[in-house]
């Protein structure tokens, strides 16, 4: 763990987290590691992933640990206008608010940008809309999942399970959307420490799939053929006929892809002992590989035409001449012989191998922690590094209603008055019968 205990880069930076399940909670893990005081509003019960995503103990998850680190927590009822006293207290503490509810909440409970903007001038106020606030499904809720199959990401990775798509995990929509935001947050007070504005930042999960599928999700009029004279078309038959996802996937493929499920450069492959990764993403590097391997790439052969009749065949002859060869040596014998060859490589680890990996261990992109009900757990480090100013996982995930009688102390409130918000459920954990 980093020793250095200089201040992080967010030092001094407060921020308000009105939010649940993963995307804003992510951003306000690297926030809170970059230095940020952070408090986390909790409903009564608890952070609905409190009580899902592999629940340890009553309370206590797996999900929520992992992305609540550095955080103070306050278990307030925002739902009843006793507690605007104390909301309001906290959005003039903080520089920052980020929530995540449905839009058609924040003008009921005051909890929208303008409601904050007239208490804090100059806050800034992230907003998480999972699908935007426009279209026809503007407003409505969106997990990662949900998403994955609006984007078109849920076709990309080809995993299926009785001609059914798989979703994709982890939900890496949650948390680019969480990255995203983060940068939106750094960005935005940038600006204000400039001109003295705050400002409103929209994120959300749909804009965050779209961004991460890149050129598989876009469209090229040099290039690709118009939707609506071959895809759509072609999908609509199949459909019809009764067609399953690696039929309707493999049109996709043919008019979009053009060949790169043949890409034999950048994949998985078993070996004779398990599994590796192959990346080459250059000409240079292709011609490695097959230096290497031996491997014939019809497509570096004069005269080769993607279009002419057989050239989908042979490209999925090459993928399994590719995937025969590998099965041939061990993993430690292809690494051997593809670093050698100045080929990128690694072997491919399950989750417990990557764990204790030494390249992940040294580098600290694994580190330990304690906690006080779980005990000590490993979880992925900082992702950024920076010199000047130490970035670092400084605390556990709060208990449930660890932090409320402090916080509303820090804000002023007395003990009478802390008391009776407890007595009447305004603050506090939700009392079981």
């Amino acid at each position: 763990m980093e020793t250095n205990q200089r201040p992080g880069a967010l030092a001094g930076v407060r921020i308000l987290e009105i939010a649940q399940a993963l995307a804003v909670p992510f951003a306000g893990v690297l926030l809170a590691d970059m230095g940020a005081d952070i408090i986390k509003v909790e409903p009564p019960s608890g952070d609905g992933i409190r009580h899902t995503m592999e629940p340890i103990l009553p309370g206590e998850s797996k999900g929520f640990t992992l992305v609540n680190r550095g955080k103070r927590a306050i278990c307030l009822d925002i739902t009843r206008e006793e507690c605007r006293p104390v909301l309001e207290r906290l959005v003039r503490w903080a520089d920052v608010v980020m929530v995540s509810m449905k839009p058609a909440d924040l003008p009921r409970y005051r909890i929208a940008y303008e409601d904050f903007k007239a208490l804090n001038p100059s806050v800034v106020y992230l907003e998480h809309v999972p699908l935007g606030k426009h279209g026809p499904l503007g407003g409505e809720p969106g997990y990662d999942v949900v998403v994955q199959g609006l984007s078109g990401t849920a076709v990309l990775t080809a995993r299926e399970r009785d001609g059914v798509p798989m979703n994709i995990r982890p939900a890496f929509n949650d948390m680019g959307t969480g990255a995203f935001s983060a940068l939106g947050v750094v960005a935005a007070l940038r600006h204000r420490d400039r001109t003295g504005e705050g400002q409103r930042i929209e994120t959300s999960l749909l804009g965050t799939a779209m961004a991460l599928g890149h050129q598989l999700l876009s469209w090229f009029a040099a290039t690709d053929p118009p939707a609506d004279e071959a895809f759509f078309p072609a999908v609509a038959a199949a459909r019809e006929r009764g067609e399953g996802f690696a039929e309707q996937r493999a049109i996709w493929e043919q008019n979009y892809v053009r060949g790169g499920f043949a890409n034999i450069y950048f994949r998985h492959y078993r070996t004779k002992d398990g599994f590796m990764s192959v990346g080459c993403l250059s000409p240079q590097l292709n011609a490695r590989f097959r230096t290497v391997t031996g491997i014939v790439d019809p497509r570096t052969q004069p005269g080769w035409d993607f279009n002419a009749p057989g050239s989908f065949e042979r490209l999925r002859a090459l993928v399994s001449e590719c995937e025969a060869l590998f099965a041939t040596y061990t993993t430690a014998e292809w690494i051997e012989r593809l670093r050698k060859g100045g080929v990128p490589c690694g072997r491919l680890n399950f989750p417990p191998e990557a764990m204790v990996d030494p390249q992940m261990v040294e580098n600290e992109y694994v580190i330990e922690m304690e906690h006080p009900l779980l005990g000590m757990y490993r979880t992925f480090g900082p992702p950024v590094k920076m010199d000047g100013t130490p970035v670092r996982a400084s605390a556990p995930p709060p208990t449930l209603d660890e932090h409320t009688d402090a916080i509303l102390a820090d804000l002023g409130f007395g003990d009478g008055e802390i008391a009776a918000m407890r007595e009447a459920g305004v603050a506090g954990a939700l009392r079981r019968a």
